[in-house]
């Protein structure tokens, strides 16, 4: 069954939270949060609540995976091959 969004907050806090798992392709916690500058725990609660990112985490990421940040926070990503 497909998934209801009740909101396009839900539409756009889904997107964050697959582009998240797109762009930790098999990365560790660990891995990820030094990326971001943060700690491993931090990392983790952040990912099970994507809302609570900074802006400042999310463009460290994109820049360390050479992706835009427009086009993470703006539509699904896109991996090569796909």
């Amino acid at each position: 069954m497909p998934k209801t969004y009740l909101s396009e907050t839900d539409r756009d806090l889904a997107r964050l939270s697959e582009n998240l798992r797109l762009l930790e392709c098999g990365r560790s916690c660990k891995e990820m949060s030094q990326v971001a500058g943060i700690s491993a725990a931090a990392y983790s609660r952040r990912r099970q609540k994507p809302e609570t990112f900074t802006y400042k985490e999310i463009y460290r990421l994109c820049r360390q995976a050479k992706i835009d940040i427009s086009e993470f926070m703006g539509g699904r990503l896109k991996l090569k091959g796909e």
